[in-house]
């Protein structure tokens, strides 16, 4: 098991580091114990994926995910090298990947969406530059063979997303069955490109002067890319939600998202991020930041647009938000 007190010599034994260096955990995930080493003017982050998440239902998961994950930061380093980490090391005995930190004073983008004062530009830019770099990520990688063969493992996508978010909200909504079914045949049957399969907020780290990070591919699979997309969409509706005074702004940033990504390659991207809205008030891993209004407000919408006859626009969505 990775901790605070073996980081350095993990990193020594696999030949990373020579000297000595200070461990900190980084706080934040429940998939994983992370951990930022220091040493001299190096900064390593050290991860190893845990087989029960710290959340208070039991939710399982392989940890050799972890693996996915080194080979789709190497992938992906490749194609967008100021936009990733790298990859340093990758303990397959272990189950534990080293990878570069980001300068100190990066923080998640989540917190910037959350806390800051609502800034159109800000927000948009960030976004655009999201939508940008997914698109290479898709484009670069569909229909790649090779990639299909070496992220054809699904398991960790049922496991940590469609299990418990969309297979959950069916039991508990089953007059919504239609919609999320054809969610559910569109993650569980396409096999169009790389998919991150965690784009959110919080897997964005923005530096001061406009750089910034995406992280996180553990449940990175060849599927749907349109999960992607939901994904960002559902998680800057949340946040328009709970901030109604940047309502506009994240608005804008949606906006600028999807112009940077380009055409959207499914018809139902309305209901795929209406089904991720409404896991993140009755799914395995509801929003913590939502209060109890604001979590009724995101089912009611959500409902209302997995109930439709036909799959609703983001601009629907959006509007509903007001």
């Amino acid at each position: 098991m990775l901790t605070v007190g073996n980081a350095v010599d993990h990193l020594r034994r696999r030949g990373v580091l020579t000297g000595g260096g200070t461990a900190t955990l980084l706080t934040g995930g429940v998939s994983g114990v992370v951990v930022l080493v220091s040493a001299g003017d190096r900064r390593l982050v050290v991860k190893q994926a845990l087989d029960r998440l710290s959340v208070a239902t039991e939710w399982l998961a392989k940890p050799e995910r972890v693996l996915t994950e080194a080979a789709a930061l190497a992938l992906l380093h490749d194609i967008t090298p100021a936009h990733t980490p790298e990859l340093v090391d990758v303990d397959p005995s272990a189950l534990v990947l080293t990878m570069t930190a980001a300068p100190a004073g990066w923080q998640p983008w989540k917190s910037v969406l959350l806390d800051e004062p609502p800034s159109g530009a800000r927000f948009a830019a960030v976004a655009l530059a999201l939508g940008r770099i997914l698109a290479a990520w898709h484009q670069q990688t569909w229909g790649d063979p090779a990639v299909a063969d070496r992220f054809a493992d699904y398991e960790a996508f049922e496991q940590l997303r469609v299990a418990p978010f969309h297979r959950v909200v069916r039991a508990r909504h089953p007059a919504l069955a239609t919609a999320v079914d054809a969610c559910v045949a569109d993650l569980t049957t396409a096999r169009e490109c790389l998919v991150h399969g965690d784009f959110s907020p919080k897997n964005v780290l923005v530096g001061p002067d406009g750089p910034l990070w995406v992280l996180d591919f553990e449940v990175a699979h060849v599927g749907a890319a349109v999960f992607d997309l939901a994904f960002l969409q559902c998680h800057l509706l949340l946040k328009a939600v709970h901030r109604p005074d940047a309502a506009p702004a994240l608005r804008a940033a949606a906006t600028a998202f999807l112009t940077g990504y380009g055409p959207i390659p499914s018809t139902r991207l309305g209901w795929h991020t209406a089904c991720l809205l409404l896991a993140r008030v009755d799914g395995t891993s509801p929003a913590d930041y939502l209060t109890p209004t604001a979590r009724d407000r995101v089912r009611a919408l959500a409902s209302a647009a997995l109930a439709a006859p036909s799959s609703p626009s983001i601009d629907d969505l959006w509007e509903a938000v007001g």
